[in-house]
């Protein structure tokens, strides 16, 4: 038996307060990683070469996985501990909220409870952060698929399928984005180590 833990995916707004964080339950079997890549059609020339292509850029970097969500009848929230609204609610509030959140938790509850401090109201899509083994990236959430597969008692969702898309923020000024590219080119260049010439 191995002392070492297995480490958990995660997704992290840091534009709330407090940062929101939903780390994974359980790992995704797999992470899809695309990235597409623009040509456009290039005419054949008077010296007689044929049509080919042209790169004109490249398109998003996106990356979709698979989380299961499991949450017992009295659910999973200690500061909800009565069945109503919880199971695994908590977490997929804080999954779609990647998508779209309008003001910072701690400024909404503080309203609820009667507090003045008001939320903070984003005007572009929240950014969040990926973090899964050696991926660090930058991402905007673009896509969540929510499947609520068994219920409790009072019909508050004790387990959930969701499929998350994201797209990979790939701008130049992006610390997080050249970290991960420097990190690829140099896999790529240990990888001609291994090609041999016969």
């Amino acid at each position: 038996m191995s002392d070492q833990q297995t480490l958990r995916g995660f997704l992290a707004n840091i534009d709330m307060l407090p940062p929101l964080v939903v780390t994974f339950q359980y790992n995704p079997a797999s992470v899809s990683d695309n990235k597409a890549v623009n040509y456009a059609d290039r005419a054949a020339t008077l010296s007689g070469n044929a049509p080919g292509k042209v790169y004109t850029g490249g398109g998003h970097r996106t990356i979709t996985f698979d989380l299961k969500l499991h949450g017992l009848e009295q659910g999973t929230n200690a500061l909800n501990p009565t069945p109503l609204d919880n199971g695994v609610s908590t977490e997929l509030a804080k999954l779609r909220s990647f998508l779209y959140p309008k003001a910072d938790a701690w400024g909404t509850i503080s309203g609820l409870l009667g507090g003045s401090t008001p939320g903070r109201r984003l005007a572009s899509p929240p950014t969040c952060y990926f973090g899964f083994g050696t991926k660090l990236l930058q991402c905007v959430v673009t896509d969540i698929n929510i499947t609520e597969t068994q219920f409790n008692s009072l019909l508050a969702p004790v387990r959930a399928d969701a499929t998350v898309t994201l797209d990979v923020i790939e701008d130049d000024g992006n610390a997080l984005y050249q970290l991960d590219k420097q990190h690829r080119n140099v896999l790529a260049a240990l990888g001609l180590q291994n090609v041999r010439i016969f």
